[in-house]
């Protein structure tokens, strides 16, 4: 059973009483475009994590399902899963507000098996939180240098009800999507996107700096512009590159989940053309004087949704939306499978609600398949998804999850009217 110990010693160099991390092997990740390795989560321990106290599960290779009433805990579980592939969760960005109430810490830590052509690989990581020290991400008894060494290694994509602001809210929101997808794989993207933002920053700094003082000095802003304007090409260009390669399999993906009866896509909106961000800055010098900030450049691509051809904001009913975001996220797994060389790991949260039988048996059908790897659902529901997987085919297991602890779903002794 995981200890209150363990979070003191996870700063020390404890892996070596741990027979398993002193035969794990350290895992490679490398591109591969046809034949993605396969992981999975077999081991997963929470330690005073949200309203968990303590938990030790062995997961199903397949799917998993948590099952019980709202506010049990179920989300906090996939959480959890979330904070190993990505160093952060998914719903709150404050590390010590998920740390158990009353408690001083809490412990996520997991075992991930790899199967690669030397044979199976085993990974342990942990993740600690304590409130008022730095977070401590631990790879195999080895910990991070930085936590971007850790992002793509383990990926893993969410799927939740949260996800409706991708919809429905400003251009920020999609494109730290589309960033978060390529920074994934693409280290050299990440660093320099960091770059550009931090330019933009000093440039913003400048300009506020010019009307605070009533000044003006075109030549202090020509050297951020020299400097922004290669950073702003690469990006732009990886982008492009990025929605030519997604769309089809997000088509392709929304098709099987719809029946063919809806026709999608997405565009990339660009105030600036590829190849003239340089003469863009220079036209908008007279607005970023007047309102004192960066009016033009790669910090205000959006992405356009969709459907038929009207905008999915506005003319998608709930389901469609739903439906929508559901392939999106489904892409993203397989895009990430071949740029990774990794099946990323699916967490379902809560995805059922306002989509019809049919949607939810193709969904269960399309997760069927070999190429999504390993799932993770929460339902609230304690009989729909088992018997959806048990119609499709899928091996699963399924947990019933209440205030007081996680236990087998077939030993909770749920009636079938509940």
């Amino acid at each position: 059973m995981v200890r209150d110990s363990q979070l003191k010693t996870l700063h020390a160099a404890s892996a070596s009483r741990d027979p398993l991390l002193q035969r794990a092997k350290i895992a490679k990740v490398n591109e591969s475009e046809n034949n993605p390795m396969s992981m999975r989560l077999s081991r997963l321990q929470l330690l005073d994590f949200k309203n968990h106290a303590e938990v030790e599960l062995d997961l199903c290779s397949h799917v998993n399902c948590f099952l019980g009433d709202n506010g049990a805990g179920k989300t906090n579980v996939l959480d959890a899963v979330h904070y190993l592939g990505n160093a952060k969760g998914y719903f709150n960005p404050i590390d010590s507000q998920n740390i158990r109430h009353g408690r001083e810490a809490f412990l996520v830590e997991g075992t991930f098996s790899l199967d690669s052509a030397d044979g199976e690989e085993l990974d342990r990581v942990a993740c600690a939180v304590a409130k008022g020290q730095k977070k401590l991400l631990k790879r195999n008894g080895k910990a991070y240098g930085k936590l971007a060494d850790h992002v793509g290694r383990y990926p893993v994509v969410m799927i939740a009800p949260a996800d409706a602001v991708l919809v429905l809210e400003g251009s920020e929101v999609r494109r730290k999507w589309m960033d978060m997808v390529i920074s994934q794989y693409d280290r050299p993207y990440l660093d320099r996107l960091m770059q550009y933002q931090h330019l933009v920053q000093q440039r913003n700094n400048l300009l506020r700096y010019f009307a605070e003082n009533r000044t003006w000095d075109e030549d202090q802003l020509a050297p951020w512009d020299e400097r922004m304007v290669p950073l702003a090409e690469e990006i732009s260009a990886e982008r492009a590159r990025f929605l030519e390669e997604f769309e089809p399999e997000f088509k392709r993906i929304h098709h099987g989940l719809c029946g063919g009866k809806e026709d999608v896509s997405l565009a990339r909106v660009s105030l600036v053309e590829t190849g003239s961000f340089g003469k863009a800055l220079m036209e908008a010098r007279a607005n970023d004087r007047r309102l004192r900030r960066s009016t033009v450049g790669i910090h205000k691509d959006d992405i356009d949704f969709r459907i038929g051809d009207h905008p999915l904001k506005r003319f998608g009913s709930q389901g469609q939306q739903k439906t929508f975001l559901l392939a999106l996220r489904l892409a993203q797994v397989e895009h990430l499978a071949k740029r990774v060389g990794r099946r990323p790991i699916l967490l379902l949260d809560d995805i059922f609600d306002k989509i019809d039988a049919h949607r939810a048996g193709a969904l269960m059908e399309t997760l069927g398949h070999a190429r999504f790897g390993q799932v993770f659902i929460s339902d609230t529901n304690p009989h729909r998804i088992p018997k959806l997987l048990e119609e499709a085919g899928v091996p699963f297991s399924a947990w019933w999850v209440e205030t007081e602890g996680i236990q087998p779903w077939a030993d909770a002794g749920i009636p079938e009217s509940k």
